[in-house]
């Protein structure tokens, strides 16, 4: 019993450890991939920001060069541009009302007041090389104000465009467009996560121009503009607080994506610690589990083993208590039971079979008369028949001295030729007893002859025919015996035209034939039956199969039917 404990605390040891690594091992390996996720989700997040503020400065400076593209495009274009910058208000208009049926005319304050409209841009400023002064356009002022070219400048998101003459190839000027900031934070606010990033876009001399989000963090915003030449040394210092993604736009400025780290690891401690207290609590919830489990198993265990113990003493009157829960132990348990039942129930058979088999040793040892004495008295007669010319006594005695020979043999099979023979000199030695009344015929085919098959199979058939089916008042009695190979299977028949049996009686004997076990059917006639049945069963198991039915001639056939392996 000690024993039994110590396998059952190992036991519960072993299963406990083998969950907790389990478990222990999922966790690592949905960290890991949690981990993977986070940062998947943070590159992401880079490279969303990163593409969508290269989309719109790329977008706001294709608007910028072909507004300044449409202002310029002919000589009387650029022309139109000089007046607007040498001619007052009022001789401008003049100007414009002169030529306003030329095909490439425009007024430019009209224009820039369209452009803005359509392209949602806030201000455009123009210069030109000869001119001392710039003009700043606005929607709220179209016709512009006139500043001082030198302090004319622009904040935010601007795009310069130099004015070339397609003449000179020279540039004779810029116009510089500013588009509203909330362009891109809008665009950008549409990013996965964008309350990780941070965007900062410098031009190419090193300012910044539009940042995103710069109040997660002033320390990317003091190193930027701490020394803007240095490009290089200023993003690697990021790098050390940062997960960093640049990228140039087409108008060359410098876009950089920026994510604290200390987000990103925070998120990371955060799922890890989620992962392992689950695993904690999964563990300990197991691990209580199984200790109530096993504690419930130890019980009933012993007391099981108790019952056991007392039952292999010799107390098989015991039994082994049965748990009101329903699951393993209890159907063990319960099969136990079912079993010291059933051996208690095989004692007492097997100790019948013993004095039953006491009984029959000693009736064989009583009916063992000197078989030679037997024989030898038979020949004497059989002899002194011939003798006396009484040949047909003789061919009777011959007959009956071959029966009680092979009835007395120990051979338990023979061959099917031998079977039919010995089953002919039966049906003789009756019709020596009823001449004229009785008619046989036998056929076996010849693949057949030599088959071994357990002895005694069809005499006790015909013995049923003569016992119950024959009529003595009839001259017609017959039985039909044959055996034949039908591809994989032999049939043995046994046909007579006696008295048929009732659809009751069928029913009965066939049940019992069909059934696997061998059952005493009561009633004389059937005691033959079931005698070849468990023989051939014997012999041939599953493979063998026997039924009875009534005949086209009024009378009973017994099939045996023989599957043969392929």
């Amino acid at each position: 019993m000690l024993r039994n404990r110590y396998n059952l605390q190992k036991l519960m040891t072993f299963y406990i450890k083998v969950m907790v690594t389990t478990i222990t091992l999922f966790a690592v390996i949905m960290a890991i991939f949690k981990i993977h996720d986070i940062f998947g989700s943070m590159n992401q997040t880079l490279m969303s920001g990163v593409n969508r503020t290269s989309l719109v400065i790329n977008v706001e400076q294709a608007e910028a060069n072909q507004f300044a593209k449409n202002i310029i495009q002919t000589p009387s274009k650029v022309k139109n541009l000089q007046n607007f910058f040498q001619l007052n208000s009022a001789d401008y208009l003049t100007y414009s009302q002169n030529h306003s049926n030329e095909e490439d005319f425009y007024f430019l304050p009209n224009q820039a007041a369209d452009f803005m409209q359509n392209n949602n841009s806030n201000r455009i400023a123009f210069t030109l090389n000869q001119e001392s002064q710039g003009i700043i356009l606005t929607p709220d002022n179209p016709g512009g104000v006139r500043v001082d070219a030198k302090k004319l400048t622009s904040e935010g998101l601007y795009y310069g465009v130099p004015l070339i003459n397609d003449a000179t190839f020279q540039s004779f000027g810029s116009v510089i467009v500013n588009f509203p900031i909330k362009n891109l934070d809008d665009n950008l606010s549409y990013s996965p996560n964008k309350s990780d990033l941070q965007v900062f876009v410098m031009s190419n001399l090193g300012r910044i121009r539009y940042s995103f989000n710069s109040q997660l963090s002033g320390y990317a915003n003091k190193v930027l503009t701490q020394n803007p030449n240095q490009e290089d040394i200023l993003l690697n210092v990021l790098k050390k607080k940062y997960f960093l993604k640049k990228q140039v736009a087409g108008n060359g400025d410098l876009i950089i994506g920026l994510v604290p780290k200390v987000i990103i690891y925070r998120r990371i401690a955060f799922n890890l610690l989620i992962f392992l207290v689950g695993a904690i609590v999964i563990d300990g919830f197991l691990w209580w589990s199984l200790k109530y489990i096993f504690h419930n198993y130890r019980i009933h265990l012993k007391a099981m083993t108790d019952s056991l113990d007392a039952i292999s003493n010799g107390n098989l009157k015991t039994r082994v208590p049965v748990p009101t829960q329903e699951g393993e132990l209890n159907t063990l348990a319960t099969g136990i039971n079912d079993m010291l039942d059933a051996i208690d129930q095989y004692v007492l058979q097997i100790y019948q079979l013993q004095l039953e088999q006491k009984d029959a040793n000693m009736k064989a040892l009583q009916s063992q008369i000197n078989p030679h004495f037997l024989y030898n008295t038979l020949e004497y007669i059989r002899m002194y028949a011939i003798n006396e010319g009484q040949k047909e006594l003789a061919d009777v005695v011959f007959s009956f001295a071959s029966l009680l020979r092979n009835n007395i043999s120990q051979e338990s099979t023979m061959t099917l030729d031998k079977e039919f023979e010995f089953a002919e000199k039966y049906i003789y030695l009756y019709q020596m007893r009823f001449p004229d009344q009785i008619g046989y015929q036998l056929n076996l085919d010849e693949k057949l002859k030599k088959m071994k098959v357990p002895k005694f199979i069809i005499q006790p058939l015909i013995e049923n025919y003569f016992g119950h089916g024959i009529d003595l008042e009839r001259f017609d009695n017959a039985v039909h015996i044959r055996a034949d190979k039908l591809k994989n299977m032999v049939e043995i028949s046994i046909a007579d035209n006696g008295t048929p049996l009732t659809e009751e009686q069928l029913k009965d004997l066939n049940d019992k034939l069909a059934s696997q076990e061998v059952k005493s059917i009561n009633g004389n006639r059937s005691i033959g039956l079931m005698n070849v049945k468990a023989r051939m069963m014997g012999a041939f198991g599953h493979d063998f199969k026997m039924f009875i039915t009534n005949n086209r001639f009024n009378g009973v056939t017994v099939k045996m039917q023989i599957f043969l392996e392929e």
